[in-house]
This record gives structure tokens, sequence and C-alpha cells, in this order.
């Protein structure tokens, strides 16, 4: 998809955020968490998610949230490492949106100084498998999961022009999207 609008999910976006993880399958969720969690897990997690100053990201290719990546701080770790999850809706999946948050979050660990982004993932899960190689992640099998290692670099200018660039049109996107936003959100309403 050539069109992806990424922006930051902040607090106010958690109903948003809650009808995106309520409408994944078994598969998805089982794909996110790595295992079989049940709808009131789904909600303890969802409760939680900005808990820890996480940076959460929603793809929106079409003015409604398809997918959301999330890069988390690992605490008290002698250098600044993150961990990197996503989830994308089952029909929305091979359309470029999982690369689009990998690349955002990429950005945004490399302008805070963050060195290393780990994924994990289960190690059936080959649609990530590929998705962190492209970034030239270090993958590593450990019991039935595979954990990626990207090492980002410093920051950059460039960087930090891209980050800024990105939250700016993906905010002037979505002001221009409210009419459609609004509608699509009435019609899911009746």
């Amino acid at each position: 998809m050539q069109d992806i609008i990424i922006r930051r999910l902040r607090r106010h976006d958690h109903a948003l955020i809650s009808s995106h993880f309520n409408s994944l399958d078994e598969d998805v969720l089982l794909s996110r968490f790595g295992t079989p969690v049940q709808p009131q897990g789904v909600q303890d997690y969802l409760s939680n998610m900005f808990a820890d100053a996480a940076f959460v990201f929603g793809a929106f290719p079409d003015s409604c949230l398809r997918g959301v990546g999330e890069l988390r701080l690992i605490p008290d770790h002698k250098y600044h490492v993150a961990e990197a999850a996503f989830t994308v809706e089952k029909a929305w999946q091979d359309k470029g949106i999982g690369d689009a948050l990998l690349s955002r979050l990429i950005t945004i660990a490399q302008n805070r100084g963050i060195r290393e982004v780990h994924m994990l993932c289960l190690a059936t899960n080959q649609k990530m498998r590929r998705l962190a190689a492209k970034h030239n992640a270090e993958l590593t099998l450990v019991p039935g999961q595979v954990e990626a290692t990207l090492t980002t670099p410093w920051p950059t200018p460039f960087s930090m022009a891209k980050e800024i660039t990105s939250e700016y049109r993906a905010f002037a996107r979505a002001v221009l999207s409210w009419p459609n936003q609004t509608q699509a959100s009435q019609e899911g309403q009746n």
C-alpha cells in the first residue's frame, strides 16, 4: 500500500484501540501474545497499554485503525533496549502495514538513543520473521519462538526530520479524513 497513515496513539484513543483488538481473530491474537489469550486478558492488557510510557502507533490505510505497533523500553536494562510488537487485522495483512509500523518504530527508537529493538514471535510466524529479516534483524531461535534483534543507528538530523514530518503528515491526513471517519463510525453503529 502506498499511502498508509501512521500516527501516534494516545490514551484518548483507548476506545479505538480496544475496538481494533476486539476485532482480531484468535490466530492474530496468538501471534501477538505468543499464547492463547482470553477476552479478559486482552482487556487487562489494554487497560495498562500506556502505563509504562510506551510508544503506540496506529496504521490507518483506509481512515480506520487496521494495525497497532508498540515500542516499550525494557526496564532496568544496562543499555537502551526496547521491545516492539504488532497487530494487523487478518484482512489487512501482506499490504505493507507491518513494514510501515516497524519503520516508524525504528525511527522513534533511533531518535531516542535506543540502540536495540527486540521482537519475539512464534517460530511458525513466517510473516514476522520475513519482516524482521527485511529490516536486517539478527534472528535467534529460542524454544518455540524466534527473537529478532535490530540494531538502530545513531540519531541524525535526517532521522529527526523524518519523524517530525511523518507526524505532521499523519496529523494533516487525519484532519482531512475526519468526515470519512465520522461517516464510517456512524455506519458501524447502524
